[in-house]
């Protein structure tokens, strides 16, 4: 089996053992790096001259196939995939189902007109808005990207934004999230085989700095997930240049308002915590609990610890790594000495509620490892995250209508970039703008053409 993606790649392979399974990879250094760097290059050319139109119809005929669940590659992913990254077949299917939903046609189209207006102007010069002069759009000939490994898909997600820029990419995955994007690759290729010419996804060792540094060597711009260290030590192999977008470490949260606490809150929010199992950035890490009304924040904790043991039968939870427990072992010990209530599943470190009465803002072991805390008043929550405003993402909302004009505007002054649903904080639509930015236009160069 595979675990890469070099479209007619014909050379060595090195295996290596990924989870239950063996994977191939190549076996490349530096230089061959830069080689496959330039054919992608070559590879663009042609795709730079691809109508975006047929661009975009290719993409949502790979990702209709990826929606049919008796789809012979969605079978093989779904069989195959859990084996090496340890993910539930579950959670697998319900992450595909939300991401290739959101690559079809439509979404597609919104995507390009919300960053483009018309997205024709990635073919040709387009009238400006004013009625005056005309503008073009062009995207990098190639994209590097570094991915991590604690959301599947989320690289499928990049390489699209990279074909609709009509850019090259070259991926870095992780050995035990390639083969997901390496099958998309796959597929892509049976429907069109010179746009996945434009693809290569690769693995090598994240000390290897001799390969990530040729990895950046000819690339027009980089897309980079990873920790604010392994940012900081990226930056410095990254040309001068390259066109950079740094996606580091942020942390999310939920409010709920004292009118709005119910089971079914509670049900929603359990969902929110189980994808994934909060290894994302839009996981919630604690959920602020409005006191004063007929449900204390204590019975809602309560309710929560009920809705994680039900999910868990639904959505089977990955391994735990020995920090992550025995972090949460000593959360569950400590807890209680200073005032706090716990609330722990049957069996093992499946799931933890964490209720404190100190309401100042904590941060998640993860791993199904929520804080519940009360507050007398959503109208204090801002103070309370301002120390944390330059890595707040989203904040799920449970409140009346009445009430959200009042907290919305206070919640949007803080840093985050995105406002929603509780029970929706996992499943943020193509076109959200991911650390506040659009998706597509710090990639794009515009040209404009002036008239009289």
């Amino acid at each position: 089996m595979k675990g890469y993606f070099l479209s007619d790649y014909t050379g060595k392979e090195k295996e290596t053992q990924v989870g239950k399974l063996r994977l191939g990879f190549p076996d490349i250094g530096p230089a061959q790096v830069l080689t496959i760097s330039e054919q992608l290059i070559a590879s663009q050319e042609k795709l730079s001259a691809e109508p975006i139109d047929a661009i975009v119809e290719w993409i949502d005929q790979t990702a209709a196939r990826w929606c049919d669940p008796n789809d012979l590659i969605r079978e093989e992913a779904t069989l195959i995939v859990p084996l090496i990254s340890g993910i539930s077949r579950e959670m697998l299917q319900i992450a595909l189902d939300d991401l290739f939903l959101q690559l079809r046609r439509p979404m597609l189209m919104k995507l390009l007109c919300d960053a483009l207006g018309d997205p024709r102007c990635l073919d040709q010069f387009c009238p400006l808005p004013s009625g005056i002069g005309f503008s073009r759009t062009f995207g990098p000939r190639l994209i590097t990207q570094i991915f991590p490994s604690n959301i599947p898909g989320l690289s499928i997600t990049g390489l699209v934004m990279g074909l609709l820029t009509k850019s090259a990419n070259l991926v870095r995955m992780s050995r035990e999230e390639s083969l997901l994007p390496s099958l998309f690759a796959r597929s892509l290729k049976e429907v069109r085989p010179d746009l996945a010419d434009n693809i290569a996804i690769l693995h090598w060792d994240r000390s290897d700095t001799a390969m990530t540094e040729a990895a950046f060597q000819k690339a027009d711009a980089a897309i980079v997930y990873g920790s604010n260290t392994t940012i900081t030590k990226l930056r410095k192999l990254i040309p001068t240049t390259c066109r950079t977008v740094f996606h580091g470490h942020k942390l999310s949260l939920s409010l709920i308002g004292r009118e709005s606490i119910t089971r079914d809150i509670a049900k929603k929010a359990a969902l929110d915590v189980a994808l994934y199992d909060q290894r994302g950035c839009l996981s919630p890490h604690l959920i602020y609990v409005e006191a004063g009304g007929p449900i204390t924040p204590l019975i809602f904790a309560e309710w929560m610890a009920d809705a994680l043991e039900a999910i868990s039968e639904e959505l089977p939870k990955t391994t735990l790594s020995p920090n992550e427990a025995a972090q949460i072992q000593q959360l569950r010990a400590t807890l209680p000495l200073k005032g706090g209530t716990v609330f722990s599943s049957p069996k093992d470190l499946n799931w933890t509620v964490l209720y404190d009465p100190d309401s100042s803002f904590s941060i998640s072991p993860l791993s199904r490892t929520l804080w519940i805390k009360p507050v007398g008043d959503i109208s204090h929550v801002p103070s309370l995250l301002k120390p944390y405003r330059d890595h707040l993402q989203a904040i799920g909302l449970a409140l009346t209508e009445t009430r959200q004009d009042d907290v919305i505007p206070q919640i949007a002054e803080l840093g985050g970039c995105r406002i929603c649903e509780i029970g929706q904080m996992q499943k943020p639509p193509l076109t959200w703008h991911h650390d506040g930015q659009s998706p597509l236009l710090p990639l794009l160069r515009f040209v404009d053409w002036e008239t009289s």
